[in-house]
């Protein structure tokens, strides 16, 4: 075995001791040195809780508001948009010709989607509401332009915005 046969084997038993007693460790055990080199023990990283349903209504809107959510789409399914187009959607006042709510984001294709969240304290009751989109390019020409969607009743409402080319 030469001059070093019993020393590395003497290295090699107390290395695979030490390695086995930090696999076997809890993980609570302090940093532990071997000729130099330090191991820590690490705990695996927790995995989050997928978000439910629940959660995301408690946490993301205030508490008294309503939300609209859904997707803007076009003619076709994946239909391409010129570079910075840009999309804006708005909850309108239809009995006084006036805007609520404007929303406006940029994307590449159809469809996308969006969520709206305004508080119902501004809608008064006698009036008649719509959500409307358009999509215009990165000059502010309309490429395309949705129809009034009538507001749904609801303090979560899901409604899709179709556009058609102008």
């Amino acid at each position: 075995m030469g001059q070093h046969g019993p020393m590395n084997r003497f290295v090699s038993t107390v290395l695979g001791l030490a390695v086995s007693g930090l696999l076997l460790a809890p993980s609570a055990l302090a940093q532990t040195q071997i000729g130099g080199v330090t191991l820590t023990p690490t705990r695996p990283p927790a995995a989050a809780p997928a978000p439910s349903d629940d959660d995301y209504d408690r946490e993301s809107i205030p508490r008294g508001y309503r939300e609209v959510r859904g997707r803007v789409t076009g003619p076709r399914e994946g239909l391409r948009l010129p570079a910075g187009s840009q999309i804006m959607v708005r909850l309108v006042d239809l009995t006084s010709a006036t805007s609520l709510v404007d929303i406006k984001f940029s994307t590449t294709r159809l469809s996308t989607p969006y969520q709206m969240v305004y508080n119902p304290v501004r809608l008064n009751r006698t009036h008649k509401y719509a959500v409307r989109a358009t999509i215009a390019d990165k000059n502010g020409e309309v490429l395309y332009s949705s129809q009034d969607t009538a507001l749904p009743e609801g303090v979560r409402v899901t409604l899709n915005v179709p556009v058609t080319a102008r």
